[in-house]
């Protein structure tokens, strides 16, 4: 008769193996977890650099205009020359609608003999909110002949950058000295202050509109997440090599 010898897995090496690949598919969990955090958190910052970029681009352009002088402008009694085309107050003076503390920011130029334009800059609340974000008004001033002006265009408030907390405006003049006051409330001093300024200063604060890192786990796991919040990121990923490194050596 002949004799075989019969071998399996035992019940303890079915409850080992078990338990390891619970932790494995635990372990691939979390780092897909991590890996969508981090990538919605790049997105965040991608969407929030790119829209910020973008709108200064656009300001710094509008900026440059500031205080341009057509020679030819129709309306003589109205000349940029002896008016305030340059003013910056700190919400709510001069301007209450706008968000207090914030900085509020108006330019006008010339665009033509007939048209002029005005631009503010200011922060205001979204309906329904406490959230803020950087408002644009854009006003065209056309006068065809003397004394008969009229605004055709009037995009009052735009959403010009989202989710803005903070906005400051700085000016300084050719060395590098802040000037202020730039404003009609000061008076002659105010009007006389914005022929000194060379360099506009804006300092934004946006945020991203949801929250980018929610923690959600334990102690052991909290920890982790503190390590990819620091830009750890392999943390996750040593972690898994290791458990699948185990399960691999216990399996030969």
């Amino acid at each position: 008769m002949i004799k075989k010898n019969l071998s399996g897995i035992t019940l303890v090496e079915t409850l080992v193996a078990i338990v390891i690949g619970v932790i494995s598919v635990a372990a691939i969990l979390f780092t897909f977890q991590t890996f969508n955090r981090t990538y919605k958190t790049v997105e965040a910052r991608v969407g929030m650099n790119s829209n910020a970029r973008n709108a200064l681009t656009q300001m710094s352009r509008e900026l440059r205009n500031t205080g341009r002088i057509d020679i030819n402008w129709i309306h003589t009694r109205n000349s940029l020359s002896g008016n305030q085309y340059l003013t910056k107050f700190t919400s709510p003076r001069g301007y209450p609608q706008y968000f207090a503390g914030a900085d509020f920011l108006q330019i006008f130029y010339d665009e033509s003999p007939t048209s002029r334009i005005r631009i503010d800059y200011g922060l205001k609340k979204y309906k329904n909110s406490n959230d803020t974000y950087l408002a644009r008004t854009y006003m065209v001033l056309n006068c065809p002949m003397p004394n008969r002006c009229t605004f055709p265009i009037r995009n009052v408030d735009q959403i010009f950058i989202n989710n803005v907390e903070d906005f400051q405006v700085v000016f300084k003049d050719n060395k590098g000295v802040e000037v202020s006051p730039v404003n009609s409330l000061a008076g002659n001093e105010g009007k006389e202050n914005q022929a000194l300024v060379k360099t506009i200063e804006i300092y934004l604060t946006v945020r991203s509109k949801n929250k980018i890192y929610i923690p959600r786990y334990g102690i052991w796991s909290k920890k982790i997440y503190q390590q990819i919040e620091g830009r750890d990121e392999d943390a996750s990923l040593l972690f898994l090599f290791f458990i699948l490194y185990i399960s691999s050596c216990l399996f030969k």
